[in-house]
Order: C-alpha cells, then sequence, then structure tokens
C-alpha cells in the first residue's frame, strides 16, 4: 500500500513538473492595455496561427501561448477598442523554435502601441 502511494505521489509531481515546464518552454504574447479604454478584441497573427486574446479591461492584461513551430515572419496585431477605435500594425521577429520567447504588445496611456521581447 505504502509502495502504491508513493509511486501516485512521484507520479503526480512529475506530472506537476513537466506541466509547469510545457509553459515555460512554449513561446508566449501578452497584450497589456495600460489605456483607460477597454479593448474589446485583440488578436495576434503569426505565420502559422492566429491568437485571439479576446477582450481586456482598461489596466488589464492577457498572455496567450503558441507553437514553437512557426514559420518566419511578424507579429502582426488587430485591437479594437470599445469606441471601435482600431489600432493595428506588425512588430518584433518570429522565427522557429523561440523556446521562452516572451512577446509584449503595450496599449500604453497615450493609445500608442509599443512592442517589445522580454
Amino acid at each position: 500500500m505504502k509502495f502504491v502511494i508513493k509511486v501516485l505521489v512521484a507520479l503526480s509531481v512529475t506530472l506537476f513538473g513537466l506541466y509547469h515546464l510545457a509553459f515555460f518552454i512554449m513561446p508566449s504574447v501578452t497584450i497589456q492595455n495600460n489605456s483607460d479604454a477597454m479593448v474589446e478584441s485583440a488578436r495576434v497573427v503569426l505565420p502559422n496561427s492566429s491568437l485571439d486574446l479576446g477582450s481586456i479591461q482598461a489596466g488589464g492584461s492577457n498572455r496567450i501561448y503558441y507553437e514553437l513551430e512557426q514559420a518566419d515572419g511578424e507579429y502582426e496585431f488587430d485591437i479594437i477598442l470599445s469606441d471601435e477605435t482600431r489600432l493595428d500594425g506588425s512588430c518584433g521577429y518570429i522565427t522557429n523554435s523561440e523556446i521562452n520567447k516572451r512577446v509584449v504588445i503595450e496599449l500604453s496611456a497615450e493609445m500608442q502601441v509599443v512592442c517589445r521581447a522580454d
């Protein structure tokens, strides 16, 4: 009985570790809304996929992880605010197998979009 419990605990710890390791390895895009406006819709298009980050409250943020396998290209964003203002453009460079890459697309209080990679 003790052996079964030890195996279950070891298996649980291993699965927990692998789960968190996957999020450490996978690259992500974060949209940070530092404006006073609500973001109704936020999308980021990558060479091999499209990411829908949904709505983001004023002062809030949303992060989404994406596949490591990507073609070369740029991050193309499309942000629609609650007053139907559309902010779109591209920033940063994406390529295949960028382990733990963190891209932040920030909407400033002045309604300017700034991109950075952490």
